[in-house]
């Protein structure tokens, strides 16, 4: 399916995981992103700002 979503954010299905506190890890962000929406990472979440930065900058890449 094409949308204005899915050509902005260059995804396959105009699908948007929300921000949820206490599961939104990168696991779940990847697991989105891999079966073709737009997984989020919950900032929050993770306990401090270099968690954060960790996960952000981990091998969690869609594999599409």
């Amino acid at each position: 399916m094409k949308t204005r979503i899915t050509e902005l954010f260059g995804i396959q299905h105009p699908i948007i995981q929300g921000g949820m506190h206490y599961v939104g890890f990168a696991e779940l962000a990847a697991a989105v992103s891999n079966a073709g929406g737009l997984g989020i990472i919950t900032g929050l979440t993770q306990k401090t700002p270099d968690l954060l930065a960790n996960k952000t900058q981990t091998d969690n890449k869609p594999q599409h």
